[in-house]
């Protein structure tokens, strides 16, 4: 794995309106985010980067209007697990 620093102005730090130590995480969701959205880079490159499950990536990215280009073999993988989720859950 390749590690980046991003150097940031301690002011700048300071100033974000982020939940105290969660910046790190909050930063690597939003990176990823505009990597995808800017597509520079697909959406299984970006999750790594966001260290987050198939699925709760793709809601942060449909929660940020942002168009993923899934593939119609990832809707139904997403449909088979939408169905597993339901099936377990005892409403």
């Amino acid at each position: 794995m390749t590690t980046l620093c991003l150097q940031i102005p301690d002011e700048a730090y300071k100033a974000l309106k982020l939940p105290p130590g969660r910046a790190e995480e909050e930063l690597q969701h939003e990176f990823a985010v505009f990597l995808v959205k800017e597509w520079l880079l697909g959406p299984a490159q970006a999750r790594s980067i966001a260290k987050m499950d198939r699925l709760a990536f793709q809601e942060l990215l449909a929660r940020r209007n942002v168009e993923w280009g899934g593939s119609p073999e990832d809707a139904l993988h997403d449909l088979k697990a939408a169905r597993a989720a339901a099936q377990s859950d005892p409403v």
